[in-house]
């Protein structure tokens, strides 16, 4: 049996006479072809192409501005007294939204609240958010102007009331009564209904 000592040196000679062995003669490089540019990348989901619904723009023609209103509202003893309110609406959000503010007196008793209005094209329906001081918040949806008027259904939440729905009434067909609005609550899904809410609204 070959000792380790010769195989490492038959290894030796081995590569020796390798490495003594005539070179061929080394070919010339062939051109590599020309990598393909990376294509451009596109927007995700054609985002540079969305726009604003059409229908908020022109409602805004209308809405837009500032709107003073009076009338009555119900206070925290469940009683309707005199109100008098200012209506600031608005474009917002990069145009997808109609932004109002409203800031009203009931009494000595201040209430306000933030609406942010929509459209969505898919569901041919109009959306609102509202957030409103005393921690309640609302959100519905209409299906739009029939006759110059709109009728909102919404699912609220209050601190003090709990759980509920609400009903916006608004009327524009008389442009010289301003805009009449009313709105009524119902704790028990629909079964009674109460009017929180009624007054008229001018530019």
């Amino acid at each position: 049996m070959k000792t380790f000592s010769q195989v490492a040196v038959l290894l030796v000679g081995l590569t020796s006479v390798a490495a003594a062995q005539t070179k061929p003669e080394p070919k010339p490089p062939t051109a590599k072809p020309a990598e393909p540019k990376p294509a451009e990348p596109k927007p995700a989901g054609g985002a540079a192409e969305m726009k604003p619904p059409a229908e908020l723009a022109e409602l805004a023609k209308s809405i837009t501005g500032t709107w003073r209103c009076k009338g009555q509202g119900m206070d925290h003893t469940m009683k309707m007294i005199d109100m008098t309110a200012t209506l600031k609406q608005k474009l917002d959000v990069a145009s997808w939204w109609l932004h109002g503010s409203f800031e009203s007196k009931m009494g000595k008793e201040p209430f306000a609240f933030e609406s942010y209005t929509t459209y969505d094209p898919k569901a041919k329906k109009w959306k609102r958010i509202m957030v409103e001081s005393g921690g309640a918040w609302n959100n519905g949806q209409s299906a739009g102007p029939v006759n110059n008027k709109v009728d909102w259904e919404f699912t609220t939440h209050s601190p003090t009331m709990g759980d509920g729905q609400f009903r916006d009434h608004e009327d524009a067909s008389d442009p010289k009564a301003g805009v009449k609005m009313s709105g009524e609550f119902s704790p028990d899904q629909g079964k009674t209904w109460v009017k929180v809410y009624e007054m008229t609204c001018k530019k």
